[in-house]
């Protein structure tokens, strides 16, 4: 058996342990004892923008003609709208709920197995050409797992498949299997907002592996040459599927950039990055915002052992959520993040007791996932 195979089959393994730890919890320290089986596992998965997702598997998008419907707060009134959310997530669930004529928590279900599991495979395999050991990428891989915020990987949210066709895009990119990549850049930029955000630091880790950029140089000969322009039309598909989607949102809603107008009926507003934090009182907004704090503060630390793509990665992925005037959710954010956890991983498994390190993050993300069970505003 060789150590790749080994590993991968150790990871799947662990992953599948992970999501019997979080059913295991929640039926006996939770303490709730009625859960049993599938169901049972289904029904502790499924919380806060869940709902969305299922609404719009089941109903689709709905056709606006006032603007104020696609989402709205005042005093006495608010008005969220689906076109909030991006969707080939709930459109995957769509297609398996009439293609096996299965519920919506059967196919969420489903997808958020294969999907976690690809999406720590490909952090894996990412991680063993970056870090050049086997041994540590897999390390590295255990403690993507248990990090104390990345449990959202196995819950019926978008973290996951976004994650996984982030991290395969860096895949191809790093083997050079420009095909691939083609066709991973639209779900990639369908899922979430941020995906057409990724293939900035996605484009200049391209030009890293072609020798063509580097911490010293930019070659703008090999830049502009004929051969680079031809193979940058693979990564065309993003931005094209992103504008589809553009015209589809007008052809509905009157609106080309409806799903950013929806974001209102969450009290989102643009706001410069900095003044989202501690901007909100409570806990929620505390929490969130230290949390982000200290990943500013590490990624400046960790910045030299990272080209500039996964550095400009780093810092798209913490800035644009921020620019939505709140520092909600930024503990889940940052779990897609994955230059901070190479790294992170990198230095933790020069310690003598880093096992125990990941035993001990994994008590620390079951207590955050008390949050989650009781659909706390920390979870969001």
């Amino acid at each position: 058996m060789s150590s790749n195979f080994k590993y991968t089959l150790l990871i799947i393994l662990f992953s599948l342990l992970v999501k019997f730890g979080y059913f295991g919890y929640a039926k006996y320290i939770h303490n709730n004892r009625n859960l049993k089986g599938v169901k049972g596992y289904q029904f502790i998965t499924a919380r806060n923008d869940t709902g969305w997702y299922k609404k719009i598997a089941t109903n689709w998008y709905p056709q606006v003609t006032e603007r104020k419907q696609l989402g709205f707060f005042s005093s006495t009134e608010l008005i969220q709208s689906p076109w909030a959310f991006f969707p080939f997530y709930p459109g995957m669930n769509r297609v398996l709920m009439k293609s096996f004529c299965i519920p919506f928590e059967a196919s969420a279900f489903y997808l958020s197995i294969l999907f976690s599991i690809l999406s720590f495979i490909g952090f894996y395999v990412f991680a063993r050409e970056f870090l050049k050991s086997n041994m540590v990428a897999f390390y590295s891989t255990l403690l993507l797992i248990v990090f104390p915020t990345h449990f959202y990987f196995s819950m019926m949210y978008t973290e996951a498949p976004f994650f996984t066709f982030l991290i395969f895009s860096f895949v191809a990119v790093q083997r050079r299997q420009y095909w691939a990549l083609l066709l991973l850049l639209i779900p990639l930029v369908l899922m979430r907002p941020n995906g057409i955000f990724a293939l900035v630091p996605l484009y200049l880790f391209y030009l890293e592996r072609e020798g063509i950029l580097s911490l010293k140089h930019l070659s703008f000969k090999q830049l502009f040459s004929r051969r680079n322009i031809l193979k940058s039309i693979y990564f065309i598909s993003g931005p094209l599927a992103f504008m589809g989607y553009l015209f589809y949102q007008e052809c509905m809603t009157n609106e080309y950039f409806a799903f950013s107008i929806a974001q209102i009926g969450w009290y989102k507003e643009f706001t410069l990055p900095y003044k989202s934090l501690f901007r909100h009182g409570g806990i929620n907004s505390m929490v969130n915002s230290l949390i982000t704090i200290a990943m500013m503060l590490f990624s400046i630390v960790i910045a030299r052992k990272l080209p500039i793509s996964l550095n400009i990665l780093i810092w798209i992925l913490i800035i644009l959520p921020l620019t939505a005037g709140s520092a909600q959710s930024m503990g889940r954010y940052i779990s897609i993040i994955f230059p901070i956890t190479l790294i992170m991983g990198a230095l933790l498994y020069k310690f003598k007791f880093r096992y125990a390190v990941l035993v001990i993050l994994f008590c620390i993300q079951l207590y955050l996932f008390e949050f989650w069970l009781n659909s706390h505003p920390l979870s969001y």
